[in-house]
């Protein structure tokens, strides 16, 4: 029990810091050449300040989870499950070749769904953006996300209501990074608290709320139990990544036209949290393929054993 008062505290803190971090966050790359980094931080710069927000909310999860950790006296990894892995490039490649199948079946169905239209000038130098932004959004999501949470659940729930768990904590975080529907042009140091206060403002309607948050928890649900099935985080970090690359590459391409989106749903919808998560029947259909794909080249995989701790 006092464990999870740590868990808590843990997490208050990180969002009090990610609050208080994110304006001078804002104020650093403001101050930066725009185009450093051959225009990055330019790019970097036109982020709204919400983006910064859930960027700073993430670098003080990773920066706090180290106290956590000491205060839980966790020793090694094992204790979440997670192991020594001698098969690291063929889980990550199970991972890799399932969500880019499966994510480019979506891409097309989407481009044949008439919901989305082709932008006329394409830039391929948002190319090393987005991949950047896979890479670190899959390895830091599945190490906090799989690796520590699901970790700890494990320890006191059946693997599967703690995958779910898990899954459902996965996909509620992600609604912190929708916008305050007050814009912020320039934040003061209260900025951070006043957008977290107004978060539920900028829900979107019931209907895309709820295929939102069925796409993210079925999404947790299998990069959990591909964790579970390995014991370690390459199979999940290699469906994530190819997943978020290339649905920012279509981003990046097309847009949801302007037409209300109960025309196409359920089949389809115009993706939420910035385009990272597709929405409808198709993008559900799309995360099963995935997995059962992942299953099938799994299905001879030894599962390994949980760490038993005989006390948190």
């Amino acid at each position: 029990m006092r464990s999870f008062g740590k868990i808590l505290f843990y997490a208050f803190f990180v969002l009090l810091g990610g609050a208080l971090a994110a304006p001078q966050a804002w104020l650093l790359i403001q101050q930066l050449p725009p185009d450093l980094l051959h225009g990055l931080v330019g790019e970097v710069q036109k982020m709204p300040f919400h983006r910064y927000l859930s960027r700073s909310i993430q670098v003080a999860s990773i920066l706090l989870l180290v106290p956590l950790l000491i205060s839980l006296h966790v020793r090694s990894l094992e204790e979440f499950g997670l192991f020594w892995n001698n098969r690291k490039l063929h889980d990550f490649f199970i991972g890799l070749a399932t969500g880019i199948l499966a994510a480019l079946l979506l891409v097309a169905a989407l481009f044949f769904s008439g919901a989305f239209e082709i932008h006329a000038n394409w830039n391929p130098s948002v190319l090393p953006r987005i991949l950047v932004t896979a890479i670190v959004v899959s390895m830091l999501e599945e190490f906090l996300f799989r690796g520590v949470i699901l970790g700890f659940l494990r320890q006191s729930l059946c693997r599967w209501i703690a995958i779910v768990c898990s899954a459902l904590i996965f996909a509620g975080v992600h609604f912190l990074n929708l916008p305050s529907s007050a814009a912020i042009t320039v934040p003061t140091w209260s900025s951070g608290l006043s957008s977290l206060v107004s978060l539920r403002e900028g829900l979107p309607p019931w209907p895309i709320f709820l295929w939102t948050f069925a796409t993210l928890l079925l999404a947790g649900i299998i990069l959990g139990w591909m964790t579970t099935r390995t014991g370690s985080l390459w199979a999940p970090i290699g469906l994530h990544g190819s997943w978020v690359f290339i649905q920012q590459l279509f981003n990046s391409i097309a847009t949801y036209r302007h037409l209300p989106p109960e025309l196409f749903l359920p089949y389809v919808g115009p993706a939420q949290c910035h385009g990272a998560v597709p929405i409808g029947l198709e993008a559900l259909i799309a995360l099963l393929l995935a997995g059962a794909l992942a299953a099938i080249f799994m299905r001879h995989r030894p599962c390994p054993r949980l760490y038993n701790r005989t006390s948190w």
